[in-house]
This record gives C-alpha cells, sequence and structure tokens, in this order.
C-alpha cells in the first residue's frame, strides 16, 4: 500500500512538472514572437513614384490593358513581374493566379524581354496572352529590379504594397499592409529599430 501511494506521488510530481515546463514553453515563445520582425515580401529597392497614372499597353494576345490610374470596377490590381527564365517565376505564376482569384484582385503579369522570350515564356509559365504585357517603362517606374517581384496598385492607382515574391505568404503579406501600415519588411523595421533586439 505504502508503495502505491508512493508511486501515485511520484506520478503527479511529474505531471505538475511537466506542466510547468509547458507553461515556460509557451512563455518563451511569445517572447520570441514579439521579439521578431512579421515576415513579408522584401523590397530591396524603391519606387520612383507612388501613385501610377495609367498606362495603356498591348497584351502579348493584341488587346488593350491599362495598369494604373483610376480602375472603373474598384477593384485593387496586382502586378506580377516574371520571366520564363526564372524557376520561381515558374513556380508563383500558378499560386499568384488562384491566390487572386481567392482574394478578387486584378491580375496582371509583365514582363520585359524580347517578343520572342516573351512568347516562349507564355508557354514556360503556363499563362494566358491576354495575361501578360512586355514593358520596361513599369518595371522601372515601380522600382523592379528582379523576379518574380509583385507590386499591389490600390483602386486609384496608388502603390499599397510590393516586394520580391517567392511564396503564397509573401503574396499575402502584401495585403496586410491594410492592417500594419507598413508596406514591407524594411518599413516596419524602420518604424520599429529595436524590433529585433533582445530585450
Amino acid at each position: 500500500m505504502t508503495a502505491l501511494m508512493l508511486a501515485q506521488g511520484m506520478l503527479w510530481i511529474a505531471i505538475l512538472l511537466t506542466t510547468a515546463v509547458t507553461l515556460l514553453l509557451l512563455e518563451r515563445i511569445k517572447a520570441l514572437y514579439r521579439k521578431i520582425a512579421p515576415l513579408g515580401a522584401l523590397a530591396p529597392t524603391q519606387p520612383a513614384v507612388n501613385r501610377l497614372d495609367a498606362q495603356h499597353l498591348t497584351t502579348l494576345g493584341g488587346q488593350t490593358s491599362v495598369i494604373g490610374g483610376p480602375r472603373g470596377n474598384g477593384r485593387k490590381q496586382l502586378l506580377l513581374f516574371v520571366s520564363g527564365d526564372c524557376p520561381v517565376s515558374r513556380k508563383m505564376a500558378p499560386i499568384t493566379q488562384d491566390f487572386c482569384y481567392r482574394e478578387n484582385l486584378d491580375l496582371l503579369f509583365v514582363g520585359d524581354d524580347t517578343p520572342q522570350a516573351q512568347e516562349a515564356a507564355l508557354h514556360t509559365l503556363h499563362i494566358a496572352t491576354h495575361q501578360m504585357v512586355n514593358s520596361a517603362t513599369v518595371g522601372r517606374l515601380l522600382g523592379v529590379d528582379r523576379v518574380p517581384f509583385a507590386v499591389l496598385l490600390g483602386p486609384d492607382g496608388t502603390v499599397e504594397a510590393r516586394g520580391l515574391v517567392n511564396n503564397r505568404e509573401h503574396l499575402e503579406s502584401l495585403l496586410a499592409v491594410t492592417e500594419t501600415g507598413h508596406a514591407s519588411i524594411q518599413s516596419f523595421l524602420e518604424a520599429n529599430p529595436h524590433a529585433l533586439s533582445p530585450s
């Protein structure tokens, strides 16, 4: 009987110690989340404009497409700068199409290459001709220096968020700007210089 009571007491002590360790770990994890900066799309360069005036461009299919400026449908527009030679662009093209469909965003792919290379990119990226334009000017205005790079434009052409995108989480971070007020991780770090410092 004494041995049974002793065993039961040891079991309760083990349960209490496990609970205490679990609570301590939870507190450490919460502290870690408070210290780290939010993950988001990186924007290594600055755009030349904060609001893009309407750019009337011709898609690879011959249709007229408007980038920037006030949009009659009141929807936001996502521009994804891609290259057919970029493996990450090939990965991001279908992910971005699905993302924009779910988030009710107007999507347009933008390239900067020869017409022949862009025709090849259509097949590599598996996108339709009416979904892509070829323009070096738009990329320069929006500070795009590498791909895949996404720019989220508001219904009035305002650049709401921008940055390199390598996964769906980066795309989602572009929409988070309306909640956080920071268009990129750099913007957050500038506003919170001690975000990565230990407390």
